[in-house]
């Protein structure tokens, strides 16, 4: 039998973009990386918490809570009975962005929504594994980028 003979670019390429056909998909990763990277930078970076405005423990924060998490469960039990890939995506962004609030408690979002609107805004203060790792992400973004662009080509050229 002949082995598969695609390398990781290849794979890669499929799973994140259909081989530049699925701009939809490639936009769903672009804002998986966003979601990874702003942790990441939460996590490592005392000025990325002035974008964090801290909601007093309350009705409210309760309340938002429980409608992420109705909005959620609902979501992912209509994905599951339609079984359409583009609710899978949705449901991948979601749990990222949840996983974006435990780690912050960032309700409003803020720090997520200032790297969306500049995704390759980075500021390096020598090389540590932080950016490192951050730069490997910008990387990955940017290809993803050019084949979300190369996925709304192909659709709008049928």
């Amino acid at each position: 039998m002949e082995k598969n003979k695609q390398g990781f670019l290849y794979q890669f390429n499929g799973f994140t973009s259909k081989h530049g056909t699925d701009w939809f998909l490639a936009l769903t990763w672009i804002f998986v990386f966003e979601i990874i990277s702003s942790i990441i930078e939460y996590k490592f970076l005392d000025y990325s918490r002035t974008y964090v405005i801290d909601i007093q423990a309350g009705v409210f924060k309760e309340l938002l809570i429980a409608v992420f998490v109705s909005f959620f469960v609902w979501h992912f039990v209509y994905s599951i009975i339609e079984m359409q890939k583009n609710q899978f995506y949705f449901l991948v962004m979601y749990v990222a962005l949840i996983a974006y609030f435990v780690v912050t408690n960032d309700i409003t979002f803020n720090l997520l929504f200032h790297n969306i609107i500049n995704p390759f805004e980075y500021e390096i203060n020598g090389f540590t594994p932080y950016t490192a790792v951050q730069i490997f992400i910008k990387i990955i973004m940017l290809y993803l980028f050019f084949m979300m662009f190369k996925g709304l080509r192909h659709k709008f050229s049928k």
